[in-house]
């Protein structure tokens, strides 16, 4: 059987993987992008129930490869504000966009949504071949690697990038162990009416089982619903009846926006920590959740993901044909460069699910007091909400805002 070969073989087809596609085709390079799927999702009605809050930071990476004006824009609820609470006393931190400079501090996208940008774009995208194929097994060489494909014929590609999601099988292929922590936890997702309007401000509370947060839609009474309990908690709302459902939310959200009016089916699914020890090994790298899986308090996973995929677009984007024969510094330079601020995530999302868990007295108590000091101290909370917008930190160069968000230009 012939072999097929590329220069960036790009393994799975999620948001993560065609943006990182979309990146390396923006700065010139041949990728091949291989997934068994070739579905686009079902859009549920009205709102999907996977929804994505994304920062400043991942619409710059969206708009770099032509993304971002692909979205029907109809569908994109900004968020003006956010409020925090502790369900264990009346301490609360609010931000709004006069923290942020006078911008919106993020955008609500539905799953659905981007995937079909995706798809169109790539569809304009001469540079990016498609290839609906599961791999089985990867062979790796001092020039390259060869994805082995089943009935379909081999690939060989200089570098070969693991998109593949939280279970990533090529992670595995690669002989690459990670760290997890199973949470205890699941998240339970759905779509709400409320009695009240949401007015464009994201709310979370934090309870003993875990957070629950109400995250503004489009239209004025609708909100996007992440609870996050224990397992028991979780199944049990996942198949209530639809009544005992809006009655329990309307509880657990002390009636923020009054009573809950309507609900859509509802969506679960299990809370682990997971990090790769490594980031690359060979030829290969491993970008998004293939890599990190985060606690969804901070709704910081797929900007992770997607700052994955800028930096290791920078890297190979912008080498050298030449450097890109022998990867392994790029790749290196790629896992220096993420793997930092990947774990610095993942250690603040996992302690803050620990912290706001606990119930002793004096806990609560220092949890009120710091809650009340970071509301009132203004470069502090300007400082919180610049780096959880992606304004701050060591950023990829098409991630940052102002000048240096210009195409990038490869070397000779």
């Amino acid at each position: 059987m012939s072999v097929s070969t590329t220069e960036i073989a790009v393994v799975g087809g999620g948001v993560v993987g065609m943006v990182t596609a979309l990146l390396l085709a923006t700065a010139g390079r041949e990728v091949t992008l291989v997934d068994s799927l070739t579905h686009l999702p079902a859009r549920d009605d009205p709102w999907d129930l996977r929804s994505f809050a994304l920062t400043p930071g991942s619409r710059r990476i969206l708009s770099h490869c032509g993304l971002w004006d692909t979205l029907e824009q109809t569908r994109i609820a900004t968020f003006e504000g956010m409020e925090i609470w502790d369900a264990a006393s009346p301490a609360r931190l609010c931000f709004d966009r006069a923290s942020a400079g006078d911008r919106p501090l993020a955008y609500l996208v539905e799953q659905s949504n981007l995937i079909t940008a995706c798809h169109r774009r790539l569809a304009q995208e001469a540079r990016v071949s498609d290839l609906a194929a599961q791999v089985l097994g990867i062979t790796t060489s001092t020039e390259d690697v060869r994805l082995h494909l089943g009935d379909r014929p081999d690939l060989r590609a200089r570098v070969v990038l693991g998109c593949d999601g939280r279970d990533s099988p090529l992670r595995a292929m690669a002989g690459i162990a990670s760290e997890e922590h199973d949470y205890q936890q699941r998240a339970v997702v759905a779509n709400v009416r409320m009695q009240l309007p949401h007015g464009g401000i994201a709310r979370q509370r934090f309870l003993p089982e875990g957070p629950l947060a109400l995250l503004p839609l489009p239209t004025a009474d609708e909100v996007a619903v992440v609870w996050t309990t224990t397992a028991e908690q979780a199944v049990w709302a996942e198949e209530c009846r639809d009544e005992a459902f809006r009655d329990a939310l309307a509880q657990v959200s002390d009636a923020w926006l009054g009573e809950v009016l309507t609900t859509s089916r509802r969506l679960g699914f299990p809370l682990v920590r997971r990090h790769a020890r490594h980031y690359a090994r060979d030829r290969i790298a491993l970008v998004g959740d293939s890599a990190h899986v985060v606690h969804p308090l901070a709704g910081q996973g797929l900007n992770l993901g997607l700052l994955d995929a800028a930096a290791i677009a920078e890297e190979l984007g912008l080498a050298s044909s030449a450097a890109l024969q022998f990867p392994q510094s790029l790749l290196a330079r790629y896992s220096r460069a993420r793997r930092g601020g990947n774990l610095a995530m993942l250690t603040v999302t996992d302690q803050l699910n620990r912290l706001f868990a606990r119930r002793e007295a004096p806990i609560i108590g220092l949890r009120r007091l710091g809650l009340a000091c970071v509301d009132r101290w203004a470069p502090l909370k300007r400082r919180l909400i610049a780096n959880a917008m992606g304004q701050r930190g060591d950023l990829p160069l098409i991630a940052r805002a102002g000048p240096s968000n210009s195409p990038l230009t490869r070397k000779n």
